[in-house]
């Protein structure tokens, strides 16, 4: 077999190792990412919530400084 032919033959199946090593490694890199997307999705949802609820816990703080000033002048 020629020289040349048989290195062509080589790089050719490297080369195709090479493609299916990066599939996979791309294949992973995606799932990461999708698990990253999904994370970020419910932390944003998680946040939306704590922040929905900070005004009533400014309501009932603001509350409860105004039923300490009223004991407060009390005594």
């Amino acid at each position: 077999m020629d020289l040349t032919l048989k290195t062509i033959i080589e790089f050719r199946e490297e080369m195709r190792e090479f493609r299916i090593e990066t599939r996979k490694t791309l294949a992973e890199h995606s799932h990461r990412l999708n698990v990253i997307e999904a994370t970020i999705a419910s932390l944003k949802a998680d946040v939306g919530v704590l922040l929905s609820s900070v005004p009533v816990m400014n309501e009932r703080l603001d509350n409860l400084e105004a039923r300490v000033a009223a004991l407060e002048t009390r005594s």
